[in-house]
């Protein structure tokens, strides 16, 4: 029995896009989010011995530290880190310093996991996708032109033996820029 694996449908920007986004223009749209991101954080880390982990497992030779991660007070994430003693890890310092450094890890990746937790200025409604900010790059481009369009969806409709792909095409028509239908239009010619 023959199976027929529908062929990947690749993003439309993987399909129209030549040359990848610029993100050091510093007009780039992504460049405001990023900005939001840059500068100092203030951050407690408190570090303290986990009883609760140590007498719960109750094994000889554990080491383990508990690292609560506070922002202005506030806490953010707490993190556990834990080593044991004996013969094959006989190394004091090595392990405790593993606990420690599991614990501070653990605690930091935590904190990031949490949208936004470091951010201070996010703004929940303002969220700009790729795609728009792609567009308002190059909205000096403009969108393209009739004739542009037209000869596309002819060529759609010859090149397209996939149903899916064609109706991406038709329905997105509208939305892409001169520079994208120039390309689309060069990839289907060849």
């Amino acid at each position: 029995m023959k199976t027929a694996y529908k062929p990947r449908i690749a993003s439309p920007f993987q399909v129209m896009r030549e040359k990848p986004f610029d993100v050091q223009d510093k007009k780039h749209p992504v460049r405001q989010e990023i900005e939001k991101c840059i500068g100092r954080y203030n951050l407690t880390a408190v570090v303290e011995e986990d009883i609760a982990t140590q007498t719960t497992m109750k094994l000889p030779g554990l080491i383990s530290f508990l690292c609560t991660l506070l922002k202005d007070g506030r806490v953010v994430s707490q993190g556990r880190g834990n080593s044991i003693l004996n013969p094959t890890n006989r190394f004091l310092q090595r392990a405790v310093a593993s606990a420690f450094n599991s614990a501070l890890a653990d605690a930091a990746i935590r904190a990031t996991k949490v949208l936004d937790t470091f951010r201070t200025s996010y703004e929940p409604n303002t969220s700009t996708t790729l795609d728009e900010a792609y567009r308002a790059k190059e909205s000096v481009s403009g969108l393209a032109t009739d004739k542009q369009k037209s000869y596309l969806l002819e060529l759609v409709s010859l090149n397209c033996t996939d149903e899916d792909e064609r109706t991406r095409w038709e329905t997105q028509i509208d939305e892409i820029s001169k520079d994208e239908a120039s390309a689309a239009i060069q990839s289907f010619k060849r």
